[in-house]
């Protein structure tokens, strides 16, 4: 196993580096119908991020919707609300998070901080303060929006964020649906199957809805890992615990994303 964690560094590290750079390369956010960007800088992360929120055409401020916030949103927000357009749902608010700046995904995304990896790294409980201390408290209060419930979704090393929020312990994790594409349970030698592990010894429930998927044609080493993480959550019996797991038919990594977004939108929504 640890040779194959070793095997797979080189190969994350071109992926993460692949995908820093294609959100760097903002898409053109500002045409987006009904969308209403923002800025906020953390005290936490000391960083500046771009916010993008999607309403619905017939958006009430008295109602109450699910909320999805996206990581990668540089990257993925404007292909997210051409799903969420296309679903004829007005019951969805999608929150895209990006920067203002410089993509620091590597660093937020991650934790603990690993030393092979060519950037900084393990930022992850400094981004989890802003999302649960910053954004949401902007989102919830200044621009009085009510959750029916939260969707956090994430996608390679943000579908890592994903999960990594789900069981660690020091944090409140204010998701009630987690959605992760392709994640990178390699990171720093499957420490997220130990933070599991960590997890199911002091836990029995976990009152979360879950879907995780992978590709079938991104690689021996992330199918290997995807195959090993839903096996054990699979036999934990979380009392609480809605588990969706699937391997997608003929999709790479680059293209997971937003198939498992709009299969996540019917099953976990």
């Amino acid at each position: 196993m640890k040779k194959i964690i070793q095997n797979s560094i080189g190969f994350l590290c071109l992926i993460i580096g692949i995908l820093g750079l294609n959100s760097c390369e903002k898409e053109n956010l500002s045409s987006i119908k009904n969308n209403h960007p923002f800025s906020i800088t953390s005290k936490y992360t000391n960083t500046t991020y771009s916010i993008h929120v999607l309403y619905p055409q017939a958006y009430a401020p008295s109602n109450s919707y699910h909320t999805i916030y996206m990581l990668d949103g540089d990257d993925y927000f404007k292909e997210a609300a051409d799903i969420v357009a296309e679903s004829s749902r007005d019951d969805i608010i999608l929150i895209g998070i990006g920067y203002a700046n410089k993509n620091r995904r590597g660093t937020d995304y991650s934790y603990p901080e690993d030393s092979n990896f060519s950037g900084a790294s393990g930022g992850a409980k400094e981004f989890i303060n802003f999302i649960n201390n910053e954004l949401i408290i902007h989102i919830e209060n200044e621009l009085e929006i009510k959750s029916i419930d939260k969707t956090l979704f994430g996608h390679s090393l943000g579908g890592y964020l994903a999960l990594y929020t789900l069981f660690q312990q020091d944090q409140p994790n204010p998701f009630d649906n987690i959605i992760a594409a392709s994640s990178n349970l390699m990171w720093y030698n499957a420490y997220l199957l130990h933070l599991e592990q960590h997890y199911f010894d002091t836990h029995d429930s976990l009152n979360k809805n879950l879907y995780i998927t992978v590709g079938d044609l991104e690689g021996a080493s992330i199918n290997l890992f995807f195959n090993a993480f839903k096996e054990k959550i699979s036999k934990r019996y979380y009392t609480g615990l809605m588990l969706h797991h699937e391997r997608l038919k003929n999709i790479s990594h680059r293209n997971s994303p937003m198939v498992t977004f709009k299969k996540g939108l019917s099953i976990i929504l």
